[in-house]
Formats: C-alpha cells, sequence, structure tokens
C-alpha cells in the first residue's frame, strides 16, 4: 500500500520498517535518499548497522539492529549449551526423554521452526552456502553446500531424534515455555516472553559446523526510518528532529532496556543498560558473526522460491540433494518472471 500510495504522490512522510524493504523501495524510487538530509556529524554517532545502504546512498536510519536468530537454552536442563553441532547432536541424544517409556517424547532436546526458509539460514552459512550472489543476483544453492546443510536438519530428526518429527513456530514456542524443550532456535522478539513463561533462560551461539569450521551465522538486519520521496523541503526540517529524536541515545537506551534490542547509536551501545545486560551481550555475540540481511530486492524472491522444495524434503518427498537443485530452478524462475 505504501508504494501505491508514494507512486500516486502521497504516503507519510516517513516509513518504519526492516533493512530488506530498502532495496525494493530504493528500486520503485519510492524512498529518497537521506544523505542530503543530516551532516556528517550525525552519522559519526552510529555503528556501521546504523544505515542501510541501496546503490551506494544511505536510505535508512535505524534504532536498532537484529531480527536475527540464536540458540535459547533452559539453565535447568542445559548448564553447558552445545559449542558445535556435533556436541548438539550428543548432548541432544541425553536431554530427548520418553520419561513413562509409552514409546512418546515427553522433551525434546530441540525444537525450532525448522520448516521455514528464514529458520535454514543459520545452517546453510554454517556450511558456506551464501543463497545469493549479490553481484550478479543470481541464486547459489544448487551445490554440496546446501545440500549438506538439509541433510544436518535432516539428520537431527531422523538419525538423531531430538528434534520433533512434525514442528511449527507456535508448537515449537509452546514446548520450550512449558519446559519440554531444552532448547529453542528463536530470534530477539521472542527472548522476553520465555522469561515471562517462567523459564530461567540464557543465549548461546549457534553450533559450528565442524566439517567446514564455520559458526553457524543467521541473518541480522536493522530496523528503522525512511523518508517518502515526496516529502517537501519545508517538511524535511521536522523530519531531521523526528528521525534524531527516534533513533537517538536515550531513546535506544531505553529500548534496549525494555525491549532488550541491540543500539546502532554509539552511546546507547556504550552505556551501562547493554553492558550489564547478559541477554543483549550474548546476543551482541551472535551479532558478530550474523550474515546481513541483502538489500537487492530479488532476494524477496528467494523465501517463495526456497519454501516449496524444502518443504518437501522436510516431508520425506524428496532427497535434499532434489530440494537443491528444485530450489535453484524455482528462485531463477520467480526472479526472471518478475524482473526481466
Amino acid at each position: 500500500l505504501y508504494i501505491i500510495a508514494a507512486m500516486g504522490g502521497k504516503g507519510p512522510d516517513m516509513i518504519y520498517g526492516p533493512a530488506d524493504n530498502v532495496g525494493v523501495l530504493g528500486l520503485t524510487k519510492t524512498i529518497r535518499p537521506i544523505d542530503d538530509i543530516f551532516d556528517q556529524s550525525f552519522y559519526d554517532t552510529y555503528t556501521r548497522d546504523g544505515f542501510v545502504k541501496f546503490e551506494g546512498k544511505r536510505y535508512l536510519v535505524a534504532d536498532q539492529v537484529g531480527n536475527h536468530l540464536t540458540l535459547v537454552y533452559n539453565k535447568k536442563l542445559v548448564p553447558n549449551p552445545p559449542k558445535t553441532l556435533g556436541d548438539l547432536q550428543r548432548l541432544g541424544v541425553s536431554l530427548t526423554k520418553d520419561f513413562d517409556n509409552n514409546g512418546k517424547i515427553d522433551q525434546y532436546a530441540l525444537v525450532w521452526n525448522y520448516r521455514e526458509p528464514f529458520f535454514f539460514v543459520p545452517f546453510a552459512t554454517g556450511y558456506g552456502a551464501t543463497l545469493l550472489d549479490n553481484a550478479s543476483g543470481k541464486p547459489t544453492l544448487n551445490n554440496d553446500k546446501i545440500t549438506g546443510a538439509i541433510q544436518s536438519v535432516l539428520d537431527l530428526r531422523n538419525k538423531y531424534k531430538i528434534i520433533p518429527r512434525e514442528i511449527d513456530y507456535d508448537t515449537a514456542e509452546a514446548l520450550f515455555k512449558d519446559g519440554k524443550a531444552a532448547m529453542i532456535i528463536n530470534g530477539p522478539w521472542a527472548w522476553a516472553a520465555y522469561g515471562d513463561a517462567g523459564v530461567d533462560y540464557g543465549l548461546a551461539l549457534l553450533p559450528t559446523i565442524e566439517a567446514t569450521g564455520k559458526p553457524m551465522s543467521p541473518m541480522v538486519a536493522s530496523k528503522g526510518y525512511s523518508v517518502n520521496v515526496n516529502a517537501t523541503p519545508q517538511k524535511l526540517a521536522y523530519i531531521k528532529q523526528a528521525i534524531t529524536f527516534l533513533t537517538g541515545g536515550k531513546v535506544q537506551e531505553e529500548m534496549a532496556k525494555v525491549l532488550s534490542t541491540v543500539p546502532v547509536n554509539k552511546l546507547a551501545l556504550a552505556s551501562q543498560t547493554v553492558k550489564d545486560n547478559p541477554i543483549l551481550q550474548s546476543s551482541l555475540a551472535q551479532l558478530r558473526v550474523g550474515t546481513p540481511m541483502p538489500t537487492n530486492p530479488r532476494f524477496r524472491q528467494m523465501w517463495d522460491g526456497m519454501r516449496g522444495p524444502y518443504q518437501l524434503v522436510m516431508s520425506g518427498k524428496i532427497t535434499a540433494k532434489e530440494a537443491a537443485r528444485l530450489m535453484q530452478e524455482n528462485c531463477e524462475k520467480l526472479i526472471q518472471d518478475t524482473y526481466m
């Protein structure tokens, strides 16, 4: 709706959203570069994640960075979280329990929404995959790295039997909150609710893949404010004031305190609020090995192109190798249909 309004010369003067919107909004020329709105002293108060660029120009001022997955563990069940995939497999076997010996699992080692491509990305990056070549805009899915990553998820379910055979996001949440799962893979939007549910939880880095020596690297995205291309010169002064306040150190520090978001304002990031918060410190550690969410608008088609084949392999209907090939074909077709 925003794009339609802005292309018609209307819409709100500012829009708030994640980094991956910038490519589409920049391509449709519905937001304007912000380089000439602020001076260099403003840019110097933020980390490199404080701005999102498209085709070399800044289009978004962030008030946080994150949206990243990490390993969340129940301290009562997991005193020492696994550091490698092998550790996870071995620990997982001991944590998966059928307490009453009725053939049904009462406690899983790990749960997460593994049937969705976004939640598969850390495994793919851990195996060295990149998903999309940003320079050419072409998918890079039909290879042994993707195949190996898919197989590793299948092995957790079929070989080691430490994750449920069927799962969705809500079920995973319920199992972890109810103490029926020792660990979950999820993002910062969910962490506070675990504490509210009475779980004494901690965050740990997603495991390293021994076969590659690489850490699992979840997608990381800034969120913040962009400016409507139709904003008049008279309004720019007010827009500047609003963005300066909304992304300022005091506001970001308060967001970190209440919402456990990671600031991009240097003053907020260096505050005691952040330094004294173990959840935020663990979140920052995961961020440092994260993969920036591409602003290339073609990446939007990747999720849809990956989903069908990926869910087919999780349903046991095709092999991991076939899934990698079909994901590549689907993504190429969707991109070609959209942009060619």
